[in-house]
Order: C-alpha cells, then sequence, then structure tokens
C-alpha cells in the first residue's frame, strides 16, 4: 500500500473545502485532507510536529491573510513542504506577493478553480519543495454572463447567482446572520440589506436572495442601508440581549443597546433557520423544525421530546451563529442518552462533527477495527478521527469484558 498524501487545508468556508476535497479525492483515493478554520488551530497543528506532504492555504482569512500564515510557516515553523496559496478574485496582485512568502503555488478562486488542484498537488508531489511556479485560473462562468456595480466597482456574475454571492467572491464584504453556502437561502433577518438601483428606481433588497440581472447599481454601506441595519439589529437585541455575534455587530454601527423592551424570556436564538436547513438538507434527517406561530414561534423536536431522527451529529450546533444550541447541550441531551459518539471527521458534509463507524445510531455502519474497515472499504481516515476511533473501540471492549 503506498505512502498516503496527507494535506493539511487552512480553509474556512464549507463550500470551498467541500469542491476541494471532492476534487482531490476523485484525482487520488489515498489523499487525505485535514481541515482547520483559522490562523490559530493551523499553528497549533505545526507545534505539535504533525508530517504532512504538503499545506492550501486560503488567502483571505478571519484573522489574518494566507501571506502572513506562509511566511510565518516557512520562518518561524521552518517548514519546507510544498504550499499552495488560494487567492480571491480581487487580489490577483497578490500573486507574486504569496510567492515571495514561501508559497509555491498561487490559484485565484475563479468558479472553477478546485478543478486545477488537482494538476498543482500531482506538480508539487513530483517536484517537492523546489517547485516555484505561479498558476492563475482564468474566470470560466457556467451561463450567461451579466455584468453590473457594485459600490462603483464593475463586476461580474452569471444568472441565477444572487448579489451576495457575487460581491462574496469579489471579497466585499455584506454582513449577514440566517446565510449560509451550504444551505438554501431563507432571507430571515435581512441584516444582509443593500440598496439596489434598478430602472431609475432605489430600494432596500436582502442581497442574499435578490438575483443579479444586467445594469444593477448596488450600494453596501449607504446611510439608508446603515440605518435599516441598526433598526433590525436593535429588535434582534431586544429578542437575544445575550447573543455576542449581535453585540459585535451593534458596536461596528456605533450603536449602545437597544430602544426596544425586552423579550419576557429572552434566549439566544434568532429563528434564522440555519439549523433546520442543514438538519433537513445536509444531515437530511428533518430532526428539528420550526413550531408554533407568530410570537410563540421557536424552533425544537417534535413534541419537544428526544427524537429517534437525530443522530448527535452536532451539524445544528456548527452552524448556529448566536451559540443558541451548543455542543455541550447535544452531549447531555442526545449523546449520552443515545451513546452516539462525536469526533472531528474528514467526511460526510464536509465540516461537521460525526459519528461513523463506532455506535453508529442507524447499523448503516459495521463496528470493525479500525484497521480492518480501511482495509475492507478502502479508504483513509485522518490521524485524529483514527485515534479516536480506536480509542473508543478500546472503551467498548473494556465495557463487554467487565459484563
Amino acid at each position: 500500500m503506498k505512502e498516503p498524501v496527507i494535506i493539511l487545508l487552512l480553509e474556512d468556508d464549507p463550500t470551498h473545502v467541500k469542491a476541494i476535497k471532492r476534487e482531490l479525492h476523485d484525482f487520488d483515493g489515498s489523499i487525505v485532507i485535514e481541515q482547520v478554520a483559522n490562523p490559530n488551530e493551523f499553528f497549533d497543528i505545526l507545534k505539535k510536529g504533525q508530517k504532512y506532504t504538503l499545506f492550501i492555504v486560503n488567502y483571505d482569512l478571519p484573522q489574518t491573510n494566507g501571506i502572513e500564515v506562509t511566511r510565518k510557516t516557512r520562518v518561524e515553523y521552518r517548514m519546507k513542504q510544498p504550499i499552495i496559496m488560494l487567492l480571491g478574485l480581487r487580489y490577483e496582485d497578490y500573486v507574486e506577493k504569496a510567492l515571495e512568502a514561501g508559497a509555491n503555488h498561487s490559484l485565484i478562486k475563479t468558479e472553477n478553480y478546485h478543478t486545477h488542484l488537482p494538476g498543482l498537488v500531482k506538480d508539487c508531489l513530483k517536484k517537492g519543495p523546489e517547485v516555484k511556479q505561479q498558476a492563475v485560473a482564468e474566470y470560466h462562468p457556467q451561463g450567461r454572463v451579466i455584468r453590473f456595480v457594485i459600490n462603483g466597482q464593475q463586476v461580474e456574475g452569471t444568472e441565477g447567482e444572487t448579489i451576495l454571492e457575487v460581491a462574496t467572491r469579489y471579497g466585499i464584504k455584506i454582513p449577514t446572520l440566517c446565510y449560509h453556502p451550504s444551505v438554501s437561502t431563507f432571507g430571515a433577518c435581512r441584516i444582509c440589506m443593500v440598496e439596489v438601483t434598478q430602472r431609475g428606481r432605489s430600494s432596500l433588497r436582502p442581497s442574499c436572495v435578490f438575483p443579479i440581472s444586467d445594469g444593477l447599481e448596488v450600494k453596501t454601506a449607504t446611510e439608508r442601508v446603515l440605518k435599516a441595519r441598526r433598526v433590525l439589529l436593535e429588535l434582534l437585541l431586544a429578542r437575544c440581549p445575550d447573543a455576542e455575534i449581535l453585540k459585535e455587530m451593534s458596536e461596528e454601527l456605533g450603536l449602545q443597546g437597544t430602544r426596544f423592551p425586552l423579550a419576557v424570556n429572552p434566549d439566544k436564538c434568532i429563528l434564522c433557520g440555519l439549523c433546520v436547513r442543514a438538519c433537513q438538507e445536509v444531515v437530511g434527517v428533518s430532526a428539528i423544525s420550526f413550531t408554533m406561530r407568530g410570537l410563540y414561534r421557536e424552533i425544537g423536536t417534535p413534541f419537544s421530546t428526544v427524537t429517534e431522527a437525530c443522530t448527535g451529529c452536532g451539524e445544528c450546533a456548527k452552524i448556529c451563529p448566536t451559540n443558541a444550541i451548543t455542543f455541550e447541550y447535544i452531549d447531555e441531551k442526545i449523546r449520552k442518552k443515545r451513546k452516539v459518539v462525536a469526533v472531528k471527521c474528514d467526511g460526510c458534509a464536509g465540516y461537521n462533527n460525526r459519528a461513523c463507524v463506532i455506535n453508529c445510531p442507524t447499523g448503516a455502519l459495521e463496528v470493525l477495527p479500525i484497521e480492518e474497515y480501511m482495509a475492507k472499504h478502502k479508504v483513509l481516515f485522518n490521524i485524529e478521527l483514527r485515534e479516536l476511533l480506536r480509542q473508543s473501540l478500546e472503551e467498548e471492549e473494556e465495557r463487554h469484558d467487565n459484563k
């Protein structure tokens, strides 16, 4: 059995993570991809001295940029493995900077950029740390090209895309709460409101559900837009005064709290519906849904009891923007009662915690020693998953022997 190619992927967008994993796994089944969402996790792994074949680093990161991460990886941690840098459309000028910082390849994140990755990975594996060349994928839209303007900048999209999708691709920030690229859009929170001018008429529209068209003029931060966002945030703060993300967004807009009366029983749920859509569309079980109506509307399980449909995967907690659903709650209410073990996983939805081999709630997977399972199904798990599963199996054997 040949030595597996282990890639450490630094990428915070689950849609990109899923596309990258699919493309590379189709290219070579022996590739193992371990993904982290922020630089701190990335450097924590480097400190442990775990061995990787190469690194893939996203430039546009929440805490710092990928060039700084690459430079630190080369200089401070003295890693010689090849590094592939992923750059957003508006960062094409950073290609040379990425190479100067120590990247071996730089790739522009166009619509089909992930199809170029197998070639770059193959090149890196062949030439090792000595490979040094620039790779820029051109933008090839998969439909009719639509040209319009965002904040005075000429942009391009394809028919069927929304304003938010195009703006995100160009690195134009529009705040969101109820939007996530892995699930369908819902337009519940309206925080992503922008000012749209069409045929001479201007109006406020939610960018996550508004389709693009030729000649649109979009402004994301006019006084009219900011005023609408402030009012919406005040209403949400009245319902969820303890939600940290609402406090942070309020500070950015200069709000000092809310003028509206607080809810009688405030909580952190803003009824964005992300957890409901993730459970239905990603996990495919619909264990939770909206219940009740009007002022009494909430999210819960049928009859507010533990449902057999819930696998304890933690998808709802991972996607919740306000931390209204926590892993601790799932551990207490679901996993302990159902004996479900959740671990960091390399597959399934691409970014969630998932119980797989041990204690599979549906019985779809056989409980085998990890080596036997890997040989039978010809799969490779990431290091952390393998160790956690082995530990779970040993604990299960001990419980059985003690009986």
